[in-house]
């Protein structure tokens, strides 16, 4: 009878406390079809099943990454004297982690956000392809 009792007491200890439960920590990457063309990629990293950061990226149909194109400067915008395509997207990033991962604060709207200055692009591909990575972990 002891042993029942301390086996369960055990258990549920462990319950309370988490300890037992494997929460995911790695990355999840979900992607949507691009609307420009190409796949939207968003890479979220997790620590013990909490999300913790994110990369977006737009990957075109030859493989090519349009971050790094816009950060060697061979992808513009046409938007001088607006940020580059790659500061936007790392303004998004901050603002999904700081917001943490709540992805209704970005107020979107028409697919574009007025909740992160100085974004003036199209953002609900990335914001479905996060949803998607966060969906994955569950």
């Amino acid at each position: 009878m002891k042993k029942k009792v301390i086996a369960v007491t055990l258990l549920a200890a462990m319950a309370l406390t988490g300890c037992g439960s494997k929460a995911f920590t790695g990355e999840k990457v979900g992607q949507v079809k691009g609307g420009f063309g190409g796949t939207t990629k968003a890479t979220v990293q997790f620590e013990e099943g909490k999300p913790v950061s994110v990369e977006l990226d737009n990957v075109e149909d030859n493989g090519s990454s349009k971050a790094e194109a816009s950060e060697a400067g061979t992808y513009d915008m046409n938007n001088a004297p607006g940020k580059k395509w790659h500061e936007q997207v790392n303004l998004l990033e901050e603002a999904i982690v700081s917001n943490e991962f709540d992805l209704s604060k970005l107020n979107i709207a028409d697919g574009k956000t007025d909740a992160v200055s100085g974004v003036t692009i199209s953002v609900q591909e990335f914001v479905d392809a996060v949803q998607a990575a966060l969906d994955q972990a569950k």
